[in-house]
C-alpha cells in the first residue's frame, strides 16, 4: 500500500491536534481527503489502543469533568432516519492533578451507566497491591453530576476519597435583571466517600483540560461545520489528542509534558514519534490479519450454500454486504476471486445475519452492495446474472 513519507505525515498529524480541520489540511497539504482520513483514522486507532493498554497508574489526586459534544446533529434537531449514534454525547475526562496528565476519557451520557463505566475502567487502570488495595490511595474530586455518586461507590467502594464540588448559578444578574445565560455564583463543597482535603475539593484543573480540548480540536469549535460525522471518529479524536496532550505538548505551569511529570517518559516527544508508533501498529494489524485462518471462521457456519457474503476490510475501516448471486460482485468473491489483499469474505446463511455481522464488524461504515441489495437493483438498474 502506498504511504506517505514520515515528514509529511508528521505535519498532517499536527494539524490534526492543533485545531485543523481534515478539509482544511486537505487543502493545506495538497493532498486527497481519503489520505487525510485514513492518516487520521490510523492514528486515532492507535491512540485508542494505547490508553487501552495503560496499566499500573499510581495518581494521589484525580479529578473528573465531562464537557458535551454532538455527532451529525443536536438532539433538539432530529431527522426520522437519522442513526442511533446521532446526537448530543458527553465526554468524560480523568486527569492527574498534579502531572496533569489525561489517565482515562469515554464518550457516553450522562446516565449512570455510562458514569459507572467511566469511573470502573479508570479504577482498573490504577495499581493494586498485593491484598488487592490501590498501591496509593487516590483523591477523586468531580463536579456535580449527580450519576457519579453511584458510580464513584461502585468503582472505588471505600478504597478512595471521593469529593464533588457543586456549581450554583442564577437566571438574574446582580442588579435583578433577567439574563439570556445563566452567572456562576458559588460552589458547594461536600463529601461522597472517605474524607478528602478541603483544599482539593475543586476541578480548577480539569476545567483547563476541558478548554484545551474547546480550543485545539476544531471539531470541538462551537458554530461550525467540523463536528463529528460519526462516533467512533469522535472517540478516536479524542483519543489522539489525549496521548499529543501527554506526551507532546509543553505544559508553560510544570515546563515539561504531563507524561514527564508523571515519569512515564523522559523526553518531550515529536510528531515523528506519533507517526512510527501508528505505523508500527498499522503493521501488527496487517500481520495479525494475514495470519488469521479463515477456515475458523468457515467452521462456526452451518452447512448449506451461502446465500449472502460481507466483505469486512479492518484497513479501510469498511463493511459491505452482498447477495450470493450477485453478478457484479462475482458471486461473493469480488473482482479478485476471493483474493483480497485487505480483507476478508465471510459467507452467510441470511440477510440478517449478514447485516448483524457487518456491523459488527463496523458499527459506523458498514452498508450493502447497491447493485445486488440496494437503490440500484430497486431502481431496476440492475437485471440479474446473465446466462
Amino acid at each position: 500500500m502506498n504511504r506517505l513519507n514520515p515528514e509529511k505525515q508528521a505535519r498532517m498529524l499536527h494539524d490534526v491536534v492543533e485545531a485543523g480541520s481534515l478539509r482544511s489540511i486537505e487543502r493545506k497539504h495538497q493532498t486527497s481527503f481519503n489520505t487525510v482520513m485514513k492518516l487520521f483514522e490510523d492514528a486515532g486507532d492507535m491512540a485508542l489502543a494505547h490508553f487501552a493498554s495503560q496499566k499500573n497508574l499510581e495518581p494521589a489526586r484525580i479529578q473528573a469533568d465531562e464537557f458535551h459534544t454532538y455527532v451529525g446533529s443536536r438532539d433538539k434537531d432530529p431527522e426520522p432516519t437519522s442513526p442511533r449514534d446521532r446526537g448530543t454525547h458527553w465526554v468524560y475526562l480523568a486527569i492527574d492533578a498534579d502531572s496533569k496528565c489525561i489517565l482515562h476519557h469515554l464518550v457516553g451520557s450522562r446516565e449512570v451507566y455510562d458514569a459507572t463505566e467511566f469511573m470502573k475502567t479508570l479504577a482498573s487502570k490504577l495499581r493494586r497491591n498485593d491484598h488487592g488495595e490501590f498501591a496509593v490511595r487516590p483523591t477523586i474530586i468531580t463536579d456535580g453530576l449527580p450519576a457519579y455518586k453511584e458510580a464513584s461507590a461502585v468503582a472505588f467502594g471505600t478504597d478512595a476519597d471521593v469529593g464533588m464540588l457543586i456549581k450554583k448559578y442564577s437566571d438574574t444578574g446582580k442588579k435583578g435583571q433577567k439574563l439570556s445565560r445563566r452567572r456562576y455564583i458559588g460552589a458547594d463543597r461536600i463529601t461522597l466517600l472517605g474524607s478528602p482535603s478541603w483544599e482539593d475539593v475543586h476541578t480548577s484543573f480539569i476545567e483547563r483540560v476541558n478548554l484545551n480540548f474547546r480550543m485545539d480540536l476544531k471539531r470541538f469549535t462551537r458554530r461550525t461545520n467540523a463536528f463529528s460525522k460519526t462516533l467512533l471518529n469522535l472517540k478516536r479524536h479524542v483519543a489522539l489528542y489525549a496521548m499529543y496532550y501527554n506526551y507532546c505538548r509543553m505544559h508553560r505551569t510544570l515546563r515539561m509534558t504531563p507524561a514527564m511529570a508523571a515519569g512515564w517518559t523522559d523526553h518531550i516527544w515529536e510528531i515523528d514519534e506519533l507517526v512510527e508508533m501508528t505505523n508500527k501498529f498499522i503493521a501488527d494489524r496487517l500481520k495479525s490479519l494475514a495470519s488469521n485462518d479463515q477456515c475458523d471462521v468457515d467452521d462456526t457456519l452451518p452447512d448449506g450454500t451461502p446465500t449472502h457474503w460481507v466483505y469486512h476490510s479492518p484497513i479501510h475501516y469498511r463493511a459491505k454486504v452482498h447477495e450470493a448471486n450477485c453478478y457484479h460482485c462475482k458471486g461473493g468473491q469480488g473482482h479478485f476471486s476471493g483474493k483480497a489483499k485487505s480483507g476478508n469474505w465471510l459467507p452467510y446463511h441470511s440477510l440478517d445475519d449478514a447485516m448483524e455481522a457487518a456491523a459488527k464488524f463496523e458499527p459506523d461504515r458498514h452498508e450493502i452492495c447497491n447493485t445486488c441489495i440496494g437503490s440500484y437493483r430497486n431502481a431496476g438498474g440492475y437485471r440479474g446474472p446473465r446466462r
